[in-house]
């Protein structure tokens, strides 16, 4: 039986009265279940976490998630992305010891996952039209992204365990804001 494909409204639930979200490409993401990032982000001192007034999309990560590919173009159909991720068994994935991306602006504290599917998957959407700056893909769940310098600290202090996550659902966030979920 296909899986459905449903307007995830949760994402937009507390956009209710306000104007939609709009981006310059899409995005296809996994989900996880990981409830232990709300302890994660206890352990982060506000001063530390990077915020910019003009962009929601910083500051702590509430959507434990691992990008399966960003720079989509607005073309690409929700079907399409739907019939790719089909192809592919996620499995259980594994996070494991904090490490960061680090640039001029903030450092992206995250865990780096590992599991079946994800680079093949990664492999067959880049197929569709996109855009991106980054060529190599690394797949990794974010934290949270905090001002330049501050993310050293959290790498020691989040150790390096490991973490076995099973996938939950996948999101394409397209560039018009909207989300669509497509269910594992």
């Amino acid at each position: 039986m296909m899986k459905k494909i449903k307007l995830y409204e949760e994402f937009m639930s507390d956009l209710v009265n306000e104007k939609k979200t709009t981006y310059d490409y899409g995005c296809a993401m996994i989900y996880f279940e990981f409830p232990e990032m709300e302890s994660l982000h206890k352990q982060i001192d506000k001063e530390d976490v990077f915020v910019d007034p003009n962009d929601s999309t910083f500051g702590l990560e509430t959507e434990p998630h691992c990008t399966l590919l960003y720079g989509l173009h607005a073309d690409v159909a929700v079907n399409t992305i739907k019939k790719i991720v089909d192809n592919f068994d996620f499995g259980e994935c594994t996070i494991e010891g904090a490490s960061l991306f680090e640039n001029e602006k903030f450092d992206v504290l995250k865990f780096d996952v590992t599991g079946s599917g994800l680079h093949d998957c990664n492999a067959a959407l880049v197929k569709l039209p996109h855009t991106t700056d980054y060529p190599n893909y690394h797949p990794h769940m974010t934290i949270a992204y905090l001002k330049n310098g501050m993310g050293k600290k959290y790498v020691d202090l989040l150790g390096t365990e490991k973490r076995t996550l099973k996938p939950s659902y996948i999101v394409y966030s397209q560039p018009d804001g909207t989300k669509s979920k497509i269910d594992l």
